[in-house]
């Protein structure tokens, strides 16, 4: 039996998908997290950072991802200068850390040097559908969502702002597909954007396998990446489990 899902093409020059930053450094995963799709969705219905509604989309909405091109990992980077807040509620400044700004502010400012990661060229397909227990309850979430994703109310970015997709990232909500599993399995490819590659492809006549992560509470594998909204940014775990698609068996999508 088919069932709604929601694809989305996650593909831009850059991305950035946090899987450990807090404070200073800044990691990417090398395929977009669950937290990181919410977030996104967020912006185009135009929920604020802190707005509950995004947890319970985590809770409602099965998630699952293919790396159609993996990208290259590049670290950037910044420096900021001020009188940045520490995780006490004190001020760094030129010689250590105060207890207020105004104290702060008698000392030069301070420069945090901030290591930033980056996945360069990289393709993604999002996959999301209701879960099963949340259908009934939730009519219409997958149409609503698919409604703001191509009139979203703020820009939606790869993770990061300064990382913007290349092409919409709604591809299409449809019900050609018995499960997240089987739409990732049988979705078109992101193949590569160079002719020369392309061409080598078809003249060897075997395309590479391409890694897909399910999200299913029997997983074996474990992601901290569960929407949970506190001040101090802790996200909570979820199961996966991982799969491989031949891409000999795909159509292909090129762009």
């Amino acid at each position: 039996m088919s069932q709604s899902i929601l694809l989305l093409r996650l593909e831009g020059p850059i991305q950035s998908w946090g899987t450990r930053s807090c404070w200073d450094v800044r990691d990417t995963g090398l395929e977009p997290t669950k937290s990181g799709v919410i977030g996104l969705l967020g912006c185009a219905i135009g929920l604020p950072r802190k707005d509950r509604m995004l947890e319970e989309l985590d809770r409602l909405l099965l998630f699952g991802v293919r790396v159609d091109r993996p990208g290259i990992i590049v670290s950037d980077y910044h420096t900021v200068t001020g009188y940045h807040r520490t995780a006490e509620g004190g001020f760094k400044h030129s010689g250590g850390t105060a207890k207020s700004l105004e104290k702060a502010m008698e000392h030069g400012e301070y420069t945090v040097v901030s290591p930033r990661d980056y996945l360069h060229d990289a393709a993604f397909l999002v996959a999301l559908s209701v879960k099963a227990e949340h259908r009934a309850s939730n009519p219409g979430l997958l149409e609503r969502l698919a409604e703001r994703l191509q009139k979203p109310k703020w820009p939606l970015y790869l993770g990061r702002k300064a990382c913007v997709p290349t092409r919409p990232v709604f591809d299409r909500l449809t019900e050609d597909y018995a499960g997240i599993e089987d739409a990732l399995r049988r979705a078109e490819w992101a193949a590569p954007r160079s002719p020369r590659e392309r061409d080598m492809l078809r003249k060897n006549g075997k395309g590479p396998i391409l890694t897909a992560w399910i999200e299913d509470s029997e997983g074996e594998y474990e992601r901290q990446d569960a929407m949970r909204i506190n001040q101090f940014r802790f996200y909570d775990f979820r199961r996966c489990r991982r799969i491989e698609i031949d891409t000999n068996e795909l159509p292909w999508r090129i762009l």
